[in-house]
């Protein structure tokens, strides 16, 4: 399955949003819009993901990357991610460097 990205600059976030699988194939394309951006800069990345059925290990290196680039006081919220991806989240450890929420009221 493809991957359809758009992204949003708000005033205080880069907003990302997904629809389709995050893996090995698209991966890249997700890597290369957020470094359009600058990540380093950015006090809060929003990545909605309710859209996203499948994130392999590939695009949970993206969001380690993403976290890396940004400063440590910066904030990356997951939004919307199924209990599958959920899961594969909390069980890597990475929950403790992204803040997952159900909505993007939740922030």
């Amino acid at each position: 399955m493809s991957l359809s990205i758009t992204s949003a600059v708000g005033e205080n976030h880069i907003l990302i949003s997904l629809e389709g699988d995050v893996d090995t194939k698209t991966a890249p394309e997700l890597l290369a819009a957020l470094t359009a951006h600058d990540l380093a800069n950015a006090t809060q990345l929003r990545l909605d993901i309710k859209g996203v059925n499948f994130m392999s290990s590939a695009g949970l290196r993206v969001l380690v990357f993403s976290k890396q680039k940004m400063s440590h006081d910066a904030t990356v919220y997951v939004i919307g991610a199924n209990q599958e991806i959920t899961d594969v989240i909390t069980k890597t450890g990475l929950s403790t460097a992204v803040s997952m929420v159900a909505s993007v009221d939740d922030i």
